[in-house]
């Protein structure tokens, strides 16, 4: 899963440390942990109290002590149920926690108590992470009804509608996400995304291009940047000729040596060249995945065809499997290749098609293998 931190308002500039307040939301979150420590020993009603509690946790949450923001919220949450705020600090702590059902529920908890923008548009995120498409889509929808010029909401929008194969549509809502703050890296990566399941890889590359020209991104994500640099490495394999993509995937493997996506590029050049077991150690990185990054359908595709030829059908079936679960249209794919091989499918439907794969399979073992 991907974890994020939600700042749920503007930040402050940083002020001098004697300046500072419980509720100034600067860098310095140690100093406003104790001063919303002092504000919470000199309030005088349940609400004061409450929220000096509440800015208290959502400080810890920012350093990373979730048990600690999560008991503070909690205290804070027994003195003021009605205060969505809290709900929704409390939920962006489970979040973060990698606990997205509980996130559901406090966010759910946080609309119970009021209309509230950033609980709609966190319970979107989480309806994403959930690859619930439609809800995810609802609740981006009300958080733009509350402001249509937000531009989280409208970038989370756009992901619901991938997911919902609307990417035509969901390139607008990147594009205003962009529009309406410059420089989000976030909305340049998903926008590749849309691209990439329109089929438009030169201009994926064009946009990748730009979300890392020099000055573009003022504070870069290294992570994002990296799966931008992934998805463009990835979008080049379609149409660029195989040195030009070699030497990306070298670049990129020299800079990120985890990256995912160049370890598939060289793993698949090796396949095309005969060398299975040479790909096999090369995607060795795909298989083991100790970061736990997002599987894109074409890995598990690779690391399907390499099973294959090294005769590991049974490995060779769970991949294919993998990669149309994360992507159903390769089932169209793989039905016109297994039609090539004798074993045409009953329709284009997933299912019908790993069925006569796994015929296929059964038949012929290892010469079963799905031509590119």
């Amino acid at each position: 899963m991907r974890r994020l931190l939600f700042v749920l308002a503007t930040l402050s500039p940083a002020l001098p440390a004697s300046a500072q307040t419980c509720d100034d939301r600067t860098a310095d979150f140690e100093t406003q942990i104790t001063l919303c420590d002092q504000a919470y020993q000199a309030a005088d009603t349940a609400d004061g109290a409450a929220m000096a509690l509440a800015m208290k946790g959502e400080a810890q949450r920012m350093l990373g002590r979730l048990d600690e923001a999560s008991d503070t919220l909690q205290q804070a949450i027994a003195l003021s149920a009605a205060n969505a705020w809290i709900w929704v600090e409390l939920g962006n702590v489970r979040y973060d926690q990698g606990d997205p059902a509980g996130a559901l529920a406090h966010y759910s908890a946080a609309l119970a108590a009021e209309d509230y923008i950033s609980a709609w548009a966190n319970r979107a995120e989480t309806w994403w992470q959930f690859r619930e498409g439609q809800r995810c889509s609802d609740d981006a929808d009300n958080a733009l009804r509350l402001d249509p010029q937000y531009a989280y909401a409208n970038e989370i929008k756009g992901r619901c509608l991938i997911d919902l194969n609307r990417a035509e549509e969901a390139l607008s809502y990147f594009d205003t996400a962009i529009a309406l703050a410059p420089g989000y890296q976030n909305a340049y990566r998903n926008k590749l995304a849309a691209l990439s399941a329109l089929g438009r890889y030169q201009d994926l590359v064009a946009v990748a291009d730009e979300a890392l020209r020099p000055g573009v991104v003022s504070d870069s994500n290294p992570a994002i940047e990296e799966d931008i640099l992934s998805r463009r490495l990835l979008a080049l394999g379609e149409f660029a000729p195989p040195a030009t993509v070699a030497a990306e995937a070298a670049a990129l493997l020299q800079r990120f040596p985890q990256s995912l996506a160049a370890a598939n590029v060289q793993a698949r050049a090796l396949l095309a060249d005969g060398k299975a077991a040479e790909a096999d150690q090369v995607a060795q990185g795909l298989r083991q995945n100790p970061d736990g990054q997002r599987m894109e359908a074409i890995y598990h595709d690779t690391l399907a065809r390499i099973d294959a030829a090294l005769g590991r059908m049974d490995d060779a079936y769970a991949n294919y499997d993998a990669a149309v679960g994360i992507d159903p249209s390769l089932s169209k794919t793989y039905a016109r290749k297994l039609s090539e091989l004798g074993f045409l499918p009953l329709s284009n439907a997933p299912a019908a098609v790993l069925t006569a794969l796994r015929r296929c399979m059964d038949v012929k073992k290892a010469a079963c293998i799905l031509p590119e």
